[in-house]
């Protein structure tokens, strides 16, 4: 039994007849998707006596030439889509040889590439079973068995994958081997029960070819002293917030490793020489959550996380938070919580190679007046100042804001008051640190299929998604507000990017902005 899993190419979008993409291509950032299902997929065969031999192969970093796929109209102008990797056909082969090909996708941007590679599968190899996995195959699997998939797994796929190998592999109905329900030819496979993260398995890292290759943080270029290879690590999954843009709570309730597993997979990532790790879960910091009264519902919560980041020290790794920190928890106490914060921000410069925590992603997303009225989790402006004075004690200097726009209510005012806000902050820090590198993420807020908002808004699109699933990305704005158009508001993000970013905008992102009268302008 062969089972192959894929990363799909890259999408890229731009505008007709321009050069560079609107939104980040990024091809080597470390991917944490299919080395964890094929690790805990691997572990269940094994115990079941089932013989199947997985591979991992990462298509996006193989370097074809871009293959445009199409185009669709975006307000004045037109989006020239992209695919960036490997042609389909170098994966012939490995096509042909498969038992099961299986392809991963969590973002709805990237559906149009990824089913045309599953109907690329088919067509190479009829009798292999095209399997589809990740949060957007989770929110609309109706879609993807209408276009190219045999079955798809939703949520945690583990368990259930394994169980739909096992039943190819047995040569049995799948339908007898996992709850599913039927749509068309094609099978939903039903999220089965939340797992324990304590059992899970290290991911399978050493299915990678050339981890060395992957170097990049997906965040931007990080000090050149922190080392690769790097690797993605959620001791994690879900959040106590419900936020109406995100899609975590499709996750189900938060689950947690304990500080001994944490240890198991850090030995594993030192044995494969792992040198840098982007913290990419949900939200670290639920740990942390407190009752309506006040009370700690995870009594060793605090101390777990503590003991997770000495650890990390103790094994000599570099890290960031690439998956933003919900840092209005340093707060809790009424003061800065200085002791958490120094075991997970602590960092030592001296040697060769960075050690301890070199960047922060912190996520801002709403700076209007009252924010923790848009979503709880927020603080006022001078309390995020408060703690960001803190972070800075420990050498933090590397920092990265997510602003969302596009809100309800959001007119031309509005923007102009959030550029204001973004503008004092930054000049709040360079003032407390000349050495303070600041970065802002400007995004259009956009309506995530499996999210609230998608459910309560979705009539709001202006885009048929089925048709256009590219549109819905935090680069593109999908819908209008009151006051602004969904173009307008992508020239408001893209103005805002250049404006707070100046030179740092190729650094982190090698991207080019919106031309002007027809020609590319390089934001300098």
């Amino acid at each position: 039994m062969r089972v192959h899993l894929y990363y799909a190419p890259y999408p890229g979008q731009k505008f007709k007849d321009e050069e560079h993409t609107i939104s980040p291509v990024r091809l080597f950032n470390p991917k944490s998707a299919l080395v964890t299902l094929a690790a805990g997929t691997r572990a269940y065969l094994s115990e079941w006596g089932v013989d199947a031999e997985l591979r991992v192969i990462d298509t996006q970093v193989d370097e074809d030439e871009p293959v445009h796929y199409k185009t669709f109209g975006y307000g004045a102008s037109s989006i020239d889509c992209l695919r960036y990797g490997g042609a389909f056909e170098r994966y012939d082969q490995s096509f042909r040889e498969a038992d099961i090909i299986g392809v991963s996708n969590n973002f709805t941007n990237s559906a149009g590439v990824v089913t045309d590679f599953a109907k690329h599968a088919r067509t190479v190899n009829p009798q292999a079973v095209v399997i589809g996995g990740g949060m957007d195959v989770t929110a609309r699997p109706e879609w993807y068995l209408d276009n190219g998939f045999d079955v798809v797994v939703q949520l945690e796929g583990e368990l259930t994958f394994a169980k739909v190998v096992e039943a190819v592999a047995r040569k049995q109905p799948i339908k007898e081997a996992v709850l599913t329900r039927e749509h068309g030819p094609g099978l939903v496979v039903l999220g089965g029960p939340a797992l324990k993260l304590d059992d899970l398995p290290p991911m399978a890292l050493d299915l990678v070819d050339e981890l060395e290759r992957y170097n990049d943080t997906g965040e931007g270029t990080p000090p050149p002293t922190v080392a690769a290879p790097f690797t993605c690590f959620e001791s994690s999954r879900g959040c106590y917030r419900t936020c109406s843009f995100c899609a975590t709570p499709l996750r189900g309730k938060y689950r947690y490793m304990s500080p001994e597993a944490v240890e198991r997979h850090f030995a594993y990532f030192r044995r494969m020489g792992i040198r840098n790790l982007l913290f990419q879960e949900d939200n670290i910091l639920s740990r942390l959550q407190r009752s309506g009264r006040g009370t700690m519902l995870h009594k060793q919560g605090r101390e777990e996380v503590k003991e997770i980041f000495r650890l990390a020290r103790a094994y000599g790794f570099s890290w960031e938070f690439a998956n933003g920190l919900e840092f209005g928890k340093f707060l809790d106490l009424g003061r800065p919580d200085t002791d958490l914060m120094a075991e997970m921000f602590w960092s030592d410069k001296s040697g060769e190679h960075w050690k301890g925590c070199y960047r922060v992603q912190i996520p801002l997303e709403f700076l209007g007046d009252d924010p923790g009225s848009r979503f709880n989790k927020l603080r006022e402006f001078e309390e995020e100042l408060e703690i960001l004075d803190a972070m800075l004690e420990y050498g933090v200097t590397y920092q990265t804001f997510n602003v969302l726009i596009g809100h309800d209510g959001d007119d031309a005012a509005a923007i102009d008051r959030y550029l204001e806000r973004s503008l004092r902050l930054k000049e709040a820090l360079r003032e407390r640190d000349a050495e303070v590198v600041p970065y802002f993420n400007v995004y259009n807020r956009t309506l995530l299929p499996g999210t609230a908002d998608f459910r309560n808004k979705h009539e709001r699109l202006r885009f048929d998604i089925e048709r256009d699933p590219e549109v819905i990305s935090v680069y593109l704005a999908p819908m209008d507000t009151e006051y602004l158009t969904y173009d307008e508001l992508l020239d408001a993000r893209l103005r805002m990017m250049s404006e707070l970013n100046e030179g740092l905008i190729d650094q982190y992102d090698g991207i080019q902005r919106r031309p002007v009268a027809g020609k590319a302008q390089r934001t300098t």
